[in-house]
C-alpha cells in the first residue's frame, strides 16, 4: 500500500508540474513582450513631447521610415491617432488577430467641425500602448 501512495504521489506531482511549467514560459514570453513593448514607448516618449504638432510627429516617423497608420479613434474622440506597430499577441478564437500598437493621440480644434483625417495642427496629446483586436465576428 506504501509503494502504491508513492506513486500516486509521484504521479501528481509530475501532473502538476507539466501542468505549471508551460503556464510559467508563457508569463515569461509575456513579461518580455510588455517589457519589449514598454521600451518601444519610452523610446518615442524622449523624442515625442505631448504638445508637438501632428506634422512634427509624422515628419519623424517618415524622416526614421518608420510605417504608421491613422485611425479613429483610440481615446480622444475628435482627432485621429498614428498608430504603429509593434507587437502581436495572441488572439481569441473570434478574431484574426490581436495587435499592439504605439498610439499618437492628438487634440484638435473641436470648433472646425468633422473631418476625414487628421490635420498638421493638431497637437499630441498622448503616446500610449494601445491593444486592437482585429477581424473579429
Amino acid at each position: 500500500m506504501n509503494r502504491r501512495a508513492s506513486l500516486v504521489f509521484v504521479f501528481l506531482f509530475l501532473a502538476v508540474l507539466f501542468a505549471a511549467v508551460p503556464k510559467a514560459v508563457g508569463q515569461s514570453a509575456k513579461q518580455k513582450r510588455e517589457a519589449a513593448y514598454q521600451a518601444a514607448l519610452q523610446s518615442y516618449s524622449v523624442i515625442l513631447k505631448p504638445g508637438m504638432t501632428r506634422k512634427s510627429v509624422e515628419d519623424y516617423l517618415h524622416e526614421k521610415a518608420i510605417t504608421y497608420q491613422t485611425m479613429c479613434c483610440v481615446d480622444e474622440r475628435s482627432a485621429y491617432a498614428d498608430l504603429v506597430k509593434i507587437g502581436k499577441e495572441k488572439h481569441p478564437w473570434y478574431c484574426s488577430e490581436h495587435n499592439v500598437y504605439i498610439a499618437f493621440q492628438f487634440i484638435d480644434d473641436p470648433h472646425e467641425g468633422l473631418r476625414i483625417s487628421g490635420r498638421d495642427s493638431d497637437k499630441l496629446k498622448s503616446i500610449t500602448i494601445y491593444h486592437w483586436l482585429e477581424g473579429c465576428l
